[in-house]
């Protein structure tokens, strides 16, 4: 049996340039949806935030919005004007973030993400990626 773990070989697929990164990156995000979407104590964990959230990747040619609705969440790429929340940040960010060698909340409070929305929408942002990645790295045997 293997000790390799999908999440360091999705990661350093990450941070390659990029098609790769972006590849990578598009690959991450279908799973999460699919697994959010049909997982009955994920999906209720998305109950209550209704909105639709906008990533730009600053350094990529890729942006791409969550629409989360009635406990189902959606993933499109590109950029979806009526998004009342927005987030940027570069690869790299994303790839520390993933890693855990950063914290979101800890690149904001320094001025290397840019949001804009309200506070609340913020955070339902930031649960909504939290309840996804301990999820992944449960089902990935990592702590």
């Amino acid at each position: 049996m293997s000790d390799h773990n999908p999440i360091i070989s999705i990661l350093e697929n990450l941070e390659s340039n990029g098609v790769k990164f972006e590849y990578a990156l598009d690959k991450i995000i279908k799973g999460v949806v699919k697994i959010m979407n049909s997982t009955e104590e994920l999906k209720e964990e998305l109950l209550g935030y209704d909105d639709i959230y906008q990533t730009y990747v600053t350094d990529a040619d890729f942006n791409y919005w969550l629409e989360v609705s009635g406990g189902r969440l959606c993933y499109e790429k590109g950029v979806n004007p009526q998004a009342l929340f927005t987030i940027a940040l570069t690869k790299d960010l994303i790839v520390k973030i993933l890693r855990e060698e950063i914290s979101g909340t800890e690149v904001f409070m320094k001025g290397k993400i840019k949001v804009e929305g309200s506070l609340s929408q913020g955070l339902r942002y930031i649960k909504l990626f939290r309840i996804f990645e301990k999820y992944l790295r449960k089902k990935n045997g990592s702590k």
